[in-house]
C-alpha cells in the first residue's frame, strides 16, 4: 500500500468548487459536496493500491499565463515530494489530478470537467492527408 496525501492545491480547488456550488444553488450544494467527498475517499482506497488506475495526464496543457503558472507550481510540487508520474482519474463529473511513485500519491489537484474545455482544431483549418 501507498501513502496518498492530498496537496494544499488540492484543498484550495475543492473550496472554489464548493463556492461555486453554493453560488448555483444554495440548497443542493452541502449533498453534492458530500457526493463529490464520496468520490474522493472512493478514488483516495482505489489509489492507494492501484496507483496506475488513472489514464496518463492529459490536463497538464497550459494555454495563458495563469494556466502556465498553476501548472508549474503543480510540476514543482510533484518534484519536491518525488513523484514523477502524472496520472488522472475521472470521478462523476470532476477529473483528480495526481502524481505518483513506488510508494507514494500525492493528489495535486481537482477541477469539473467543463473546466477542462476540448481541445480541438479550428474549423477553418485545413486537415491534409497523409500521403
Amino acid at each position: 500500500m501507498r501513502r496518498v496525501d492530498f496537496a494544499q492545491t488540492f484543498q484550495e480547488r475543492l473550496e472554489i468548487i464548493e463556492a461555486f456550488m453554493l453560488h448555483q444553488d444554495a440548497a443542493s450544494a452541502p449533498g453534492r459536496m458530500a457526493s463529490l467527498w464520496e468520490q474522493i475517499y472512493r478514488f483516495r482506497d482505489l489509489v492507494m493500491a492501484h496507483p496506475l488506475l488513472g489514464r496518463p495526464a492529459e490536463m497538464l496543457a497550459a494555454s495563458g499565463g495563469q494556466e502556465l503558472a498553476r501548472l508549474n507550481e503543480l510540476l514543482s510540487l510533484a518534484a519536491e515530494a518525488g513523484v514523477p508520474d502524472f496520472r488522472e482519474y475521472v470521478l462523476h463529473s470532476h477529473v483528480v489530478l495526481y502524481a505518483h511513485s513506488e510508494s507514494r500519491v500525492l493528489v495535486l489537484s481537482i477541477r469539473h470537467q467543463r473546466e477542462l474545455g476540448t481541445r480541438r482544431k479550428p474549423s477553418n483549418q485545413a486537415v491534409l492527408p497523409v500521403p
